[in-house]
């Protein structure tokens, strides 16, 4: 039990690793924390492999780690037959990093669930002090001045959000035995939630609170958390969105500061009071039989409340027919369907574009239905099919995605891994209690999320989130030593090398196309190229060292030469088509074939190709059509 504990801190600390410094999607943070974590997760193998460290016997875990691990050979296997191979690499290695934070959980099953529970709780609270900070001092994010959203540490609303929803259920159930830490922690991230005008980071929230009044214990003492929490938080969060400073885009570092220092000061007292409310009480002792009518009524009132204000809406829309009508419209109008950042987007039905990724995926899959287009893909799929000139890298929505980008089989794997970890929480449930419960409706909040954003592709949720369901579906109770296994735990210090280097190749690749690019502005043609040269060895799927390479070279023929292989790598890709376009034009003069590649491009990619090289193709071409 000593080593299973030692094994919960290492997994504690990547987890504030991912939460607090995985810089949103960057791939070089992913790369850090991610080698850290294969480290660690093939340290714990070796060790269950030698009979060092007990390991729970559930058989839903082993399905658990096996269908998600099979996913990733499934992703790596891609490359064969991806539309855009070097994405699909960085994406099986940012599934190998996920499978080895569910690996830790797994290996973490005979560790208490109130101590996961009391140490992802801490953490998260830590993370919303980090980033409520940033509004009440504005350089610890200067970003805020252009666009207001709170966002950091992590980069991205939504996701911040998403821990946000996680956290109330943890803080419900905290709160009846460390009652100003658990109140205080769903103060926090309903003000959180509030902040980041997440729509459905709101409605989530609510939906984690819900889901533990009814499954969970003490529910009196739960609600009782809750309403001071919201109470405290509507105080706070009201405030925030009625400041300038705080609320509103393109502000200056002064009203931020003053309206951050004032902002500071309320949620510090409006902490202060909840907590003090929160011990006073929490502290007294009810009846149980009043309990639950409190309860009963509490619930009543709130469904009282929603339900008023859905009727007062339906009535002002002109009745039910017309109600769901306008808000389908609103949905998946392609016109409307992009809404603003800022506060007003709390109150719009529009699925900001959703509903048009969310088609073209299915589309892709419809094409490519066992084996889809690659892994990570889906950022060219929208490219070339978009009617928009709105991007985005994913179709918002995690079971499309892997519909998309990897087929029925893909898709089939992670719904059996979903299974997995409902089978192992059942069985973990009955036995474990309100921590388990607790933990199960973070892995369902989460699953919840998944079908509206883009969560895959951030480490800070992600990783916390498969290790939790590891830990789920490993069976409570009893734990083995394995027989001594020596030649299976070299080999799986041979597997950890050879993810250590999957992970490390691209990695480094991009570090020296960076460099490459450093040496072109400063007139140094040849370091540019060796730089290029290397980053093509260490990455040789990815098309960036190809382009830099015939940035940097000073014979056409060669240069030419590596944008046609750019180009027959990503063959769908309207930027490679366009670079080669303008090097036949601008530097070779062969006018034809610039104006067939330029126009291929645009055929790909109406929005950002540049439409004034295909129009000077075909002027040199011919002269005439372009007279006057």
């Amino acid at each position: 039990m000593r080593r299973a504990h030692a094994l919960l801190a290492v997994a504690l600390l990547l987890a504030a690793s991912a939460l607090l410094a995985s810089d949103g999607s960057s791939g070089s943070r992913l790369f850090w924390i991610g080698a850290a974590a294969v480290l660690a997760a093939s340290v714990a193998g070796g060790a269950v492999l030698l009979g060092r460290l007990a390991v729970p016997a559930s058989p839903p875990a082993l399905l658990f780690l096996g269908l998600l691990g099979a996913l990733v050979v499934w992703q790596a296997a891609s490359l064969a037959w991806s539309i855009q191979p070097g994405r699909s690499w960085d994406y099986a290695n940012r599934g190998l990093v996920y499978l080895a934070f569910a690996v830790l959980g797994v290996l973490l099953g005979a560790v208490p669930p109130r101590r996961v529970a009391e140490g992802l709780a801490a953490l998260l609270g830590a993370l919303f002090v980090v980033a409520l900070a940033a509004k009440v001092i504005p350089g610890l994010h200067g970003d805020y001045g252009r666009l207001t959203r709170l966002r950091w540490p992590l980069g991205y609303w939504n996701q911040l959000a998403l821990l946000a929803d996680l956290a109330v259920p943890l803080g419900l159930w905290l709160a009846p035995r460390r009652r100003a830490e658990g109140a205080l922690l769903v103060f926090g991230a309903l003000v959180v939630a509030v902040l980041t005008f997440s729509r459905v980071g709101v409605v989530l929230a609510l939906v984690g609170a819900v889901l533990w009044l009814w499954l969970g214990r003490e529910r009196l003492a739960s609600l009782t958390a809750f309403a001071l929490a919201a109470a405290g938080a509507g105080v706070v969060g009201g405030l925030g969105l009625l400041l300038p400073g705080i609320a509103d885009d393109g502000q200056s570092h002064g009203v931020r500061l003053r309206d951050g220092l004032v902002f500071g000061a309320v949620l510090v007292v409006v902490a202060v009071a909840v907590a003090l409310a929160a011990r006073s009480l929490l502290a007294r002792k009810v009846d149980r039989d009043r309990a639950r009518r409190l309860a009963r009524g509490g619930a009543m009132i709130v469904a009282a409340v929603v339900l008023a204000a859905l009727v007062v809406a339906v009535v002002r829309a002109g009745g039910p027919v017309d109600f769901v009508a306008d808000r389908w419209h609103e949905f998946s109008n392609p016109v409307s369907s992009q809404v603003g950042n800022d506060v007003g987007r709390l109150g719009s039905t529009s699925s900001s574009n959703r509903w048009r990724w969310w088609q073209e995926a299915w589309d892709a899959f419809a094409d490519h239905p066992v084996q889809g287009t690659g892994a990570g893909t889906f950022a060219l799929t929208d490219l070339t099919h978009r009617d928009s000139p709105l991007a985005t890298v994913e179709p918002h929505n995690t079971p499309l995605q892997f519909l998309s980008e990897t087929g029925l089989v893909g898709f089939l794997l992670y719904a059996g891994a979903v299974g997995a970890v409902v089978w192992g929480f059942r069985r973990r449930a009955r036995g474990d209690g309100g921590a388990a419960v607790a933990l199960g409706i973070v892995v369902l909040l989460g699953l919840l999320h998944a079908v509206v954003d883009i969560d895959w592709d951030y480490l800070a949720t992600q990783g916390p989130l498969l290790g939790i369901a590891g830990f789920l579906a490993a069976r409570p109770g009893r734990v083995v030593i394995v027989a001594r296994r020596p030649l299976l735990a070299v080999a799986t210090g041979i597997a950890c090398l050879a993810a250590l280097y999957s992970l490390l190749s691209p990695w480094l690749s991009d570090r020296y196309v960076q460099s490459g690019y450093d040496a072109l502005v400063n007139g140094d043609f040849a370091g540019a190229a060796s730089d290029a040269k290397l980053a093509h060895s260490l990455d040789p799927l990815s098309t960036a060292p190809l382009s830099l390479w015939a940035l940097a070279e000073t014979d056409d023929a060669r240069a030419l030469d590596h944008l046609r292989k750019a180009r027959d790598l990503e063959p769908q890709n309207p930027d490679a088509w366009y670079e080669l376009g303008f090097f036949e034009g601008e530097s070779l003069h062969r006018w034809r074939d610039s104006y067939r590649d330029l126009n291929h491009a645009y055929t790909l990619d109406n929005y950002s190709v540049d439409g004034r090289e295909l129009d000077k193709a075909r002027c040199k071409i011919d002269p005439a059509t372009c007279q006057g």
